[in-house]
């Protein structure tokens, strides 16, 4: 499971701070505004409902990884957007519960299939 947990991490430390980066250096003007809403509409809330069915499928082993991914999400923000904004941690606020939401419902499947 650790392999796993390190794999979910990775992936997790991709999405929240590298595709930001990646927006705020490559992307310039309204493209880059573009980009950012599809990261903050689509791709991140995705992201944790993803991170989140994965960590229901083992949650003792996994409890961490939807939190993780909200506090790597408001590292990225507030470090390659705007430090200290307020509304980034709503985002991630969102980000959580979308994530533990889907680890609730994956926990609670796992359970009735067996």
């Amino acid at each position: 499971m650790l392999k796993k947990n390190g794999i979910c991490t990775l992936c997790s430390a991709m999405i929240m701070l590298l595709l930001p980066w990646c927006a705020v250096t490559f992307a310039k003007g309204d493209s880059g505004m573009v980009i950012c809403f599809l990261l903050f509409f689509a791709v991140n809330p995705m992201a944790a409902i993803c991170v989140g069915l994965f960590a229901g499928r083992k949650l003792k082993a996994t409890w961490f990884q939807p939190l993780l991914l909200s506090a790597l999400f408001l590292v990225g923000a507030w470090v390659f957007f705007d430090m200290g904004e307020w509304a980034f941690l709503l985002y991630a606020g969102i980000y959580l519960f979308l994530g533990y939401s889907a680890a609730a419902i994956a926990a609670v499947l796992v359970k009735k299939k067996g």
